[in-house]
């Protein structure tokens, strides 16, 4: 069974039955328990939706050189490349990329969006899911992706098969709106189990786990500006009906500064509270990641 087919004979994933939709009025501590609880939550209008259309839009341009001699300028040329993978340009379903790789010329959107992240109504939550007001953004397990609306199967994956367990949950941010049966966007099998599922060779869950599960599957719309924040552990998928149409969306991972040890923590962004506010305190990058144009993108607090 393919996504599509899957929404039509069963519309009720669409609804939010689980009610876990919250603007920046509902209470912190709740928001965390469901999130905890129920694996994934919906936070309504977080993010300015011109601030996304403009980074959605030098995404864009970013992705269309792929494939393609570059002229980034020589202030730019120091930070990492794309990938040897995007050498010929994009695959059919689109492209994933390091948040410091995507530019285009001095504009750096994923600095941009993170930096508003910080400093949304939103961000009380990462530390409440940290236990902790000085935080560690870690850019190497924060992906850039560019996804092209392709015919999909159904399936799931959870994110602790394949990521360290070190970030326990992640906050999911489309650049635009993202409607069902329009748009590639995320599903979610709420109540996440407490340990890693079986999976096929290629770590999907397989379509009977979500055919067994439909009473607590969940597809949302997104309006520009909301987020999502899903566990570690929830088994969720990738929606695509065919549609051919372009979703941009940047996915941030973060940890209590005090954990912060190996390599996926290169490169890194560091906030605390600066006179009750969160403020970037600092950034961290080292060979043999090229990030400081990139990091110099951050307005850090004196």
């Amino acid at each position: 069974m393919n996504i599509k087919h899957f929404v039509e004979s069963y519309p009720e994933v669409l609804q939010d039955r689980f009610h876990l939709s919250f603007s920046k009025d509902g209470s912190m501590t709740d928001i965390a328990y469901l999130l905890r609880q129920q694996g994934v939550v919906m936070l309504r209008g977080v993010l300015d939706p011109l601030t996304l259309s403009i980074c959605r839009r030098s995404f864009a341009s970013f992705v269309r050189t792929l494939g393609r001699p570059r002229q980034w300028g020589r202030i730019l040329d120091r930070d990492d490349r794309p990938k040897s993978e995007w050498a010929n340009g994009e695959k059919d379903v689109g492209s994933w990329h390091n948040p410091w790789v995507v530019r285009h010329w001095l504009q750096r959107p994923a600095a941009t969006i993170i930096s508003a992240v910080i400093s949304s109504w939103v961000w009380p939550l990462v530390e409440e899911m940290c236990n902790s007001t000085d935080i560690a953004i870690l850019l190497g397990l924060c992906q850039a992706r560019h996804a092209i609306d392709v015919d999909l199967g159904v399936g799931a994956h959870q994110d602790a098969k394949v990521l360290p367990a070190i970030a326990p949950f992640a906050l999911w941010v489309p650049l635009q709106e993202v409607i069902p049966n329009r748009h590639s966007g995320l599903g979610f099998v709420t109540r996440p189990p407490e340990n890693l599922l079986p999976t096929l060779p290629h770590n999907d869950v397989g379509a009977e786990y979500l055919l067994d599960n439909v009473n607590r599957i969940w597809v949302p719309e997104y309006r520009a500006g909301d987020v999502t924040a899903h566990t570690n552990l929830l088994p969720h998928f990738t929606t695509g009906y065919g549609t051919g149409s372009d979703r941009y969306s940047l996915e941030i991972r973060a940890i209590a500064r005090k954990d912060v040890r190996n390599a996926p923590d290169n490169p890194a962004v560091f906030v605390s509270r600066v006179k009750g506010i969160p403020r970037i305190v600092g950034t961290h990058s080292e060979p043999p990641v090229k990030a400081r144009s990139f990091l110099r993108a951050f307005q850090v607090a004196a």
